[in-house]
């Protein structure tokens, strides 16, 4: 395979795959927006991992991120329902330095931004959308569906499709 291929999601991902896992995660989770999220995160994990490792098996793969996704979630829902999360005693921000950018990283961050500000001025207008309201605000694909009038699963779509056109112009700089 040629670099470019390896890093194309449609080789990898379907809209199928997407449907069954969120399916999966659903029945699983018993919370259709927290399976969503988790869907959102696994084609992330994947595309990231095939640039690096094309699987050969993608829809094992998936399952396989989606399922530690998942466990993770119960998991720190769990610890989270047994002990209330409390500051602890003498925490301070100023415990905490902050480390200032230099120029160059100053730079490489201005360029980046005006990098993902042209990807998102290609998408159409409810793609890009959809994509900050979730990305941005911290929307859910209902709340995001509920504002633009569309279904959820139309809502998946734009979210998938702006992620792979910002990864493949931001991430490659085509």
């Amino acid at each position: 395979m040629t670099p470019t291929q390896t890093s194309d999601p449609a080789l990898y991902w379907s809209e199928a795959l997407a449907e069954e896992l969120l399916n999966f995660l659903t029945k699983r989770l018993k919370c259709s927006e927290v399976a969503a999220e988790i869907t959102h995160e696994t084609f992330l994990r994947i595309h990231e991992n095939a640039e690096s490792n094309p699987p050969n098996n993608a829809r094992a793969m998936a399952y396989r991120i989606a399922v530690n996704l998942a466990n993770d979630y119960q998991r720190k829902i769990k610890v989270r329902s047994r002990f209330n999360a409390e500051i602890a005693p003498g925490f301070s921000a100023d415990s905490y330095p902050s480390e200032i950018p230099g120029p160059e990283q100053i730079v490489m961050a201005q360029q980046r931004l005006q990098a993902l500000q042209g990807a998102l001025d290609e998408l159409d207008a409810e793609c890009r959308t959809a994509f900050l309201l979730q990305s941005i605000d911290g929307l859910t694909h209902h709340k995001i569906a509920a504002r633009l009038g569309i279904s959820r699963v139309k809502v998946h779509r734009h979210l998938m499709k702006a992620l792979a056109h910002l990864a493949l112009r931001v991430d490659h700089g085509h």
